[in-house]
């Protein structure tokens, strides 16, 4: 088990951290946490890219390429775990009750040439290390479907590609709530989204 795993597990039993979220585009890496963590004392739940998410090769970096395993002649590459695939239904089978399709909330709309708001938190994130961005995203993800509370303090895991490398401590919140501001009218407290602890 390596350093990172060894953390989440400490920080997990001494803050009594429950949910445990992984960002998977191919099941592997949700595998890997099942295999380090197990499913009887965490909850394990897995964030994977939006239904029917194709890359075009020819747009990808060579490392990008050899990260995904994108075989010979490969023209378009089909990205996360769809609820019909096989990979869904084994990792239910190893005890993952959750598995959440969606897209990557900072990619926001795309507009060719354009740039939003999404976008400028993203690559300040990234500033961190892709892992930091993916590891908000999923949280943000992972409020707004239900299978976390505002409020909440997780563990989220995520990394580059086809590797785990970065975990956060994090206080959950939904995407329109990411700063903590709502609107005037609205009378419940905001929970906005706290990064307490970072692993690398």
């Amino acid at each position: 088990m390596n350093n990172l795993f060894k953390a989440v597990i400490r920080t997990a039993r001494e803050k009594n951290i429950k949910k445990i979220l992984v960002a998977s585009s191919t099941g592997e890496s949700a595998s890997r946490v099942v295999e380090q963590l197990g499913t009887k004392e965490h909850e394990i739940i897995v964030v994977t890219d939006r239904a029917e998410n194709c890359w075009n090769v020819s747009s990808l970096s060579r490392r990008a390429r050899e990260d995904f395993k994108i075989k010979k002649g490969e023209k378009d590459h089909k990205s996360g775990i769809s609820y019909e695939s096989l990979t869904y239904k084994e990792l239910k089978k190893m005890g993952i009750k959750r598995i959440i399709q969606a897209p990557e909330i900072f990619r926001g709309i795309n507009v060719p040439g354009g740039c939003n708001v999404a976008q400028v938190i993203a690559h300040t994130l990234y500033l961190f290390g892709p892992g930091t961005k993916v590891a908000v995203e999923i949280t943000l993800i992972a409020c707004d479907a239900g299978a976390v509370k505002a409020g909440e303090d997780i563990i989220a895991i995520a990394g580059r590609n086809r590797g785990l490398n970065t975990a956060l401590l994090i206080t959950a919140a939904h995407t329109d709530e990411f700063f903590g501001i709502g609107l005037p009218e609205a009378k419940k407290p905001i929970k906005r989204l706290r990064i307490k602890k970072v692993f690398y």
